[in-house]
């Protein structure tokens, strides 16, 4: 597929259709062509541009657009690549089901909590409660990604030498964290003038970056 060529075709069919809404603009092909750019490296901005054209609502836009958060310390560059691209494609899959439900979401996603994490956990000792829900985030983010070719997911909880751990004993730790993750995120890109009705300055342009080719951005949780 022609990446630069389905973005600019995406980009026409969203202007032509601002008399719909968001939800009826992004089609199941647009948006399986959106899924694919963002799993292929598409940069968040060309992303959080299409939805913001579309009618996506501003929180929702700026939730795309937003920064990484994360722990800045000596270890965040142990954070694998995969968790990065895992990051973008759950932003917009909570975007596109947040624009069908015409509701907006709190909570950041696992893989977000599992970056902010991370760091922390080579850094300092973590509680008993906030071990279960690094090990909660970490194993649903591995078993929604899957990033590893021929490994057994099924088997995770064996691996990791612990009975698997249940969303409702983590739940009040676990969203209180990816609330304040999203709320941040939100915030610092609100402040960069994402969600705006107009964002010239932000569009796409005829060659637009690649995540890996920018350096990410990241705030931290503890700023």
């Amino acid at each position: 597929m022609n990446q630069q060529q389905s973005l600019f075709d995406i980009e026409q069919t969203i202007c032509n259709s601002k008399s719909q809404k968001a939800s009826e603009i992004l089609t199941p092909s647009t948006r399986k062509i959106l899924q694919l750019l963002t799993s292929q490296g598409i940069h968040k901005a060309v992303t959080a541009s299409l939805l913001n054209l579309a009618g996506a609502s501003p929180e929702i836009v700026q939730y795309v657009a937003g920064p990484i958060v994360t722990q800045q310390n000596d270890w965040e560059q142990s954070i694998p690549a995969w968790v990065w691209c895992a990051i973008a494609i759950d932003r917009l899959d909570a975007a596109l089901e947040e624009i069908d439900k015409g509701e907006i979401g709190k909570l950041a996603s696992s893989s977000e909590v599992l970056a902010l994490m991370m760091p922390i956990t080579f850094e300092i000792p973590l509680s008993p409660e906030w071990t279960d829900v690094y090990l909660w985030a970490s194993h649903d983010a591995l078993t929604k990604h899957r990033p590893f070719k021929n490994y057994n997911y099924d088997s995770l909880w064996q691996r990791i030498g612990t009975d698997p751990i249940q969303y409702k004993k983590i739940r009040s730790d676990y969203e209180t964290v990816a609330s304040d993750i999203r709320s941040r995120v939100v915030k610092h890109a609100a402040k960069e003038g994402w969600g705006k009705k107009s964002l010239n300055n932000k569009q796409p342009t005829e060659k637009p970056q690649t995540e890996s080719t920018v350096q990410i951005e990241q705030l931290s949780l503890f700023s």
